[in-house]
This record gives structure tokens, C-alpha cells and sequence, in this order.
């Protein structure tokens, strides 16, 4: 009798390290490139693999998503999913951004999206735990009008009863796929013109009092910021709200997005090279690392 073959013991922990923006920022590192794949063949345990070796880092890579899918769904594997199966099937990247990790009041989004809608995603990993989730949540309502829970299918009645109705679901299954289970409503009620400034850069909140007045404060710089937070408590916030979105569809890259759009790039590098805003040149090259041989 012929015996099977095993898997061999995936380091799914390490991995997760490097199958992540930080991580691909090496694999684009001539110097740092052959210790990433080093490190990667070590934490895959490629030398017991004893069919379907992989023999090009593009498929080295691929394997280490699969692995990841199987074992270790981490942040980046949700963040990929909402990207490629979420953002891009409904959404044209020509009217949207997608921003990743942005800071909301004394929060952090995982993902915010503003196109002729607005929505933030929180994602809670089957390594999360619920804690200060609905403080978050709170927080992200102080800038935008929907917000949706990014979690694990076999997570949604936990998380169900955690949540608002008002707050979207989301679901990842097993098998890579993304799923709406409960459509975000729409809350203006706690927006913050304040919260909203202070997430933005001072170039930005300086072009929303522009966008507002026609003008900005001519006052010294130490007074600066509180002369503009003056400005728009005298404005509806949903007013403020709308040129808020406007400022910050204005870091849409279309260079990055045309390439996104038109070119084969793997899927599991997409949101990387997306939220990194990489360009023509930059896939060309990529192009040539996956294809080299290991």
C-alpha cells in the first residue's frame, strides 16, 4: 500500500508576518528579497514538501495564502478579501478610495471607503476579541454614516449580539469568499465636525475650511487650528461632512488604479499594492520577482 502524503507542520504564526504589507515592502527589496524567501520557505517547511513543490516566488506565494486560509486567517487575509471580492465587484475605483488604517477620534478603522457613499470596516479576526468594539464603533459614526463589522462566518451570532442593528456584517468564509449578511443603516446622528477635521492632514483640513468659506484664516499658526474647528461648528455637519468626503477622495491615485484595473496582478497582492500606491513601473517589476525561480 502506497503511503500518503502529509503536510508538512506550516509556521503560520511567522508567516502571517510576512504575507502582509510590511512584509511585501521586502519582497520589492532587492537586499532584503532573498532572506524573505528564505524565511518563507523555512516557515512553510518547504524542504519536507514532498509534492507540489513550489518552484517560482509567485508560487511560494500562493501557497502561503492557502496555508494562511486554512490556518491562520490574520488581518491582511480580510483586508485582501474585502479589496478584491467586496470593493472591486461593486465599486469603480475610478470614484473610490479605500483607506487603510485610519484614525477616527481615539479609534483606528481597519478600512474606510468614500465614493457617493461612505463606509468604515472594522474587522474582527477569529484572533480578535470584542473588546472596546462598541467604543470604536461609536467613533467611527462621529465622521461616517455606515459602518459595518467585518468578522468570520462561524462568528456572526457572537458578534450579532454584541452590535447595533444599525451596524452592517460582513462575513469571510472558509473558503476566501466575502458575504453581506445585514446591510449597514445609515446614522448621521452622532457626526462630529471636529472628529472629522482632526483626522485629516493640516494641508487637508485647511482646504475644508477653503472648500467651505472660500478662504482660509489669516491668523497666526498657534491659533491656527482652533480658528478653523470655529469656522465649522457655524455649518451643518452634514455639510461638513460632504466636503470632508471630498478632501479625501482627492488621495484617489489613478495611476495605482489604472494599473489595479488593467493588469494581472495576483490577488493576494492586490490590497498591498493598492494601499501602498505603487505604479506602472513598480508592477513591471514585480512581474519579473514572481516569476523567478527559487
Amino acid at each position: 500500500m502506497t503511503p500518503v502524503a502529509t503536510a508538512p507542520k506550516v509556521d503560520a504564526r511567522s508567516l502571517a508576518q510576512l504575507m502582509s504589507n510590511a512584509g511585501f515592502k521586502y519582497l520589492m527589496t532587492g537586499s532584503k528579497r532573498p532572506g524573505y524567501i528564505k524565511r518563507m520557505k523555512r516557515y512553510l517547511s518547504w524542504e519536507q514538501m514532498e509534492v507540489d513543490r513550489p518552484e517560482t516566488i509567485s508560487q511560494l506565494l500562493a501557497t502561503a495564502y492557502q496555508s494562511l486560509l486554512r490556518e491562520y486567517r490574520h488581518e491582511y487575509l480580510y483586508k485582501s478579501a474585502l479589496l478584491n471580492q467586496y470593493i472591486l465587484r461593486k465599486y469603480s475605483l475610478d470614484d473610490t478610495i479605500l483607506l487603510n488604517e485610519f484614525r477616527i477620534s481615539k479609534s483606528v478603522a481597519d478600512a474606510v471607503l468614500v465614493n457617493g457613499t461612505n463606509k468604515v470596516f472594522e474587522i474582527k479576526t477569529e484572533l480578535d476579541t470584542p473588546d472596546r468594539l462598541n467604543t470604536q464603533l461609536a467613533d467611527y459614526y462621529k465622521a461616517f454614516s455606515q459602518v459595518y463589522l467585518f468578522v468570520h462566518e462561524r462568528l456572526e451570532a457572537k458578534y450579532r449580539s454584541v452590535v447595533e442593528e444599525k451596524v452592517g456584517l460582513i462575513l469571510f468564509t472558509d473558503g476566501g469568499e466575502v458575504l453581506e449578511s445585514r446591510e449597514a443603516a445609515v446614522d448621521n446622528s452622532l457626526l462630529d465636525a471636529g472628529t472629522m477635521m482632526r483626522s485629516l492632514r493640516k494641508a487637508e483640513y485647511l482646504e475644508l475650511v477653503r472648500s467651505l468659506v472660500g478662504f482660509v484664516p489669516d491668523v497666526t499658526p498657534v491659533h491656527l487650528f482652533k480658528t478653523c474647528l470655529a469656522i465649522l461648528a457655524d455649518f451643518p455637519v452634514e455639510e461638513v461632512q460632504h466636503h470632508y468626503h471630498f478632501i479625501i477622495k482627492c488621495r484617489i491615485c489613478g495611476e495605482t488604479n489604472r494599473v489595479i484595473d488593467e493588469y494581472d496582478l495576483p490577488h493576494y497582492l492586490k490590497f498591498s499594492f493598492y494601499t501602498l500606491g505603487l505604479n506602472e513601473n513598480h508592477y513591471l517589476s514585480l512581474q519579473k520577482i514572481l516569476k523567478t525561480n527559487i
